[in-house]
This record gives structure tokens, sequence and C-alpha cells, in this order.
């Protein structure tokens, strides 16, 4: 028999309700009938004998009835094949009653009761009744079994859905930077052809990562500071002296830490988005560690005009963060500043 949970729950479950069954079987007699130690032993012995060996049908019923594919077959065979063996063991409890008499003369216990001189239905129907509780005991681990595989199904069916969704949702973030990006780059071809060319290195370094990275759903952190950096400076091209950064992040913790591919990319690109940048009162985004946290904290220029959003954002990085760490994004504001924090990931 290969080796199985099921199975082996069932054996051990055999190994420790047959003792304290065959006590409750034995110890009324021996109460009754003050039967010698020695007695009560042989008796125990035989009654937890009984005990395993009904387990045993039950679990060998159990172990064949699961290659059948059809349920109710199953719960059918193993019921019925149950039933049906146990009228073989209840010859076997008959015995039992009679050796009681047969071990030691009249005269010695003269309280002990006499074998039936005619055949009698209570060694059935005990038979019937302990075989009932055996499987009342195997159904509820059966039945607990079947909840198991039913909730690791579910979880891996989660885990599937939660990776296509957060492959669905990486795929959703860049689309309207690169069309913005494009357009920048028509215009300064036409103006500044060295700008141009610098701007579209930069916009090649920062696609091929976006292509590399595209499965995976970490990255190193320099890798994602790397690609910020060429991100921020094709936004100061195009924004000129109306933005200004800073990326101060210890060299050991960028070579050591991984976040969510884009994730810090995303924070600078939502700053950008929802603030005004002028040369008078210029924008400035600063990413800073500590205590295992990057944080992104920018000064608040609130727009006069609401730019039309996707919708993603911040709930998009919310949602992965969730969907990898089971932790959330933490975001704190004042009149003048807004920062979010995000936890740095292990290997």
């Amino acid at each position: 028999m290969k080796s199985n949970p099921l199975i082996s729950n069932l054996i051990r479950m055999a190994l420790y309700t047959s003792p304290v069954i065959g006590v409750l079987i034995v110890m009324p007699m021996f109460l009754r009938f003050s039967f010698p130690f020695l007695l009560f032993l042989k008796a125990y012995l035989f009654a937890c004998l009984i005990l395993l060996m009904i387990w045993i049908i039950n679990i060998l019923l159990v172990y064949f009835s699961e290659k059948s594919r059809n349920e109710k077959f199953r719960t059918k065979f193993r019921y019925l094949g149950s039933y049906l063996f146990v009228i073989s063991f209840s010859l076997l409890l008959i015995l039992f009653v009679n050796s009681f008499a047969s071990w030691y003369p009249d005269q010695h216990y003269p309280n002990m009761p006499k074998p039936p001189e005619e055949p009698t239905s209570a060694p059935i129907i005990l038979c019937f009744f302990l075989n009932t509780i055996i499987l009342i005991i195997q159904e509820i681990i059966l039945l607990k079994d079947k909840k198991t595989k039913i909730e690791l199904e579910n979880a891996q069916l989660k885990i599937k859905n939660t990776e296509a969704y957060y492959q669905q949702l990486k795929q959703q973030i860049h689309p309207h930077f690169l069309f913005n990006s494009l357009n920048i780059l028509k215009t300064l071809i036409k103006k500044n052809p060295l700008v141009a060319e610098d701007y579209l290195v930069k916009l090649s370094d920062f696609l091929r990562f976006s292509i590399s990275s595209s499965n995976t759903n970490t990255v190193k952190l320099e890798e994602e500071i790397k690609s910020c950096f060429d991100y921020m400076e094709m936004q100061q091209i195009r924004f000129g002296k109306s933005l200004g950064f800073d990326i101060a992040i210890p060299d050991k913790i960028k070579a050591t830490g991984f976040v969510p591919v884009f994730s810090i990319q995303l924070l600078l690109e939502n700053a950008i988005k929802h603030n005004s940048l002028t040369i008078e009162t210029p924008l400035f985004v600063q990413v800073s560690y500590l205590d295992g946290m990057i944080t992104v904290c920018n000064n608040i220029q609130k727009k006069s005009t609401t730019e039309a959003s996707t919708g993603l954002g911040l709930a998009n990085l919310s949602e992965r963060y969730k969907i990898l760490t089971n932790n959330d994004i933490i975001i704190k504001q004042d009149e003048n500043k807004f920062c979010v924090s995000i936890k740095i990931l292990s290997p």
C-alpha cells in the first residue's frame, strides 16, 4: 500500500481509539462481576484486537474504494462491505463471551453470566454498534480530508488567478507614458536634435528594462533605481527647471533589496501627474531610505485643472503589494507634503 496521508491518519486514529473503546467495553463487566486483573487484561486485549480488526477492514475498504471515481459507489461499497464483514466478527464476539465461562469454573464466579444455550443476537448488535462508531469516526476524518483538499484546490486556484491579475496590472502601468514620450520625442527632434538623441537613449534603456522585467514580479532595488533615474531625467528634459529630484539610497541596500517592478517609478509618475510644475514653484521629488522602507515624498502643488486619470496609480501599487506580501503601502499627507512608503522585500 503506497504512502497515503488519509490512510495514515486512519491508522493513527485506529491505534488511538481501539484501546479507549476496549476499556469502555470490558470495564462494566469487570466492575459488575469482579474479574481478576489477569482475566480483565485478557478480555481487554481481546476486545482491542477485535476493534483493530474492524478498523483494518474499514481502512482497507476506504483504500480500495478511493480507486473508483464514482463517489456514490465508493460510499455504498464501503458501508455495505463494512457491515457484511462485521457479521463475521460477531462470531468472534460470541467466542469471546463464551470464553469467560470456560476459563473459570462457576463456583469461582457464581455471578458470572453463563453462555446462552441458544444463539442470541446480542453479539451481532454489539458489533454493529461498534462498527457504526468506527464508521462515524472514519467519516469525520474523510470529511475533514475532503475539506482540506478543497481548500488546497481553492488556494491554488486563487494563486493562479492572482498571478494572472497581477500580470494584467503590470501590463497597464505604462501605455500612456509611452505615448507621451513619443510625442515629446517628436517635438524634440524638430527643436533640439542633440537633446532628442539623449532622450531617445534614456527611453530605450527604460523600455529595455520594462521588457526584460515583464515576466518577473520583483526586481533588484538597484535595477529599479536605475530605471527611475532614466525616467526622471527624461521628465527633466520635458519640464526643465520646473522639476527637481533626489534619490538617496545606500549602495548596500540597493544591492541586496528587492521591490515590485516599477513600484518606485509609479510613485514618481504619480507625483508628476497630480501636481503643477512651474519655474516659479518647481516640483521636487525625494526618494529616501529608512528602516527597511523606501519613501517617496513631494511638495504639494495643486493643479488648477484635474488631469484625466486611468484609475490605476496608488490603487494599483497597493493592490500589487497586497498580492505579493499581504501588506499595504503607507501614505502620509499634510498641507505641504505628500509621502508614500513601501517595504523593501527580501530575495
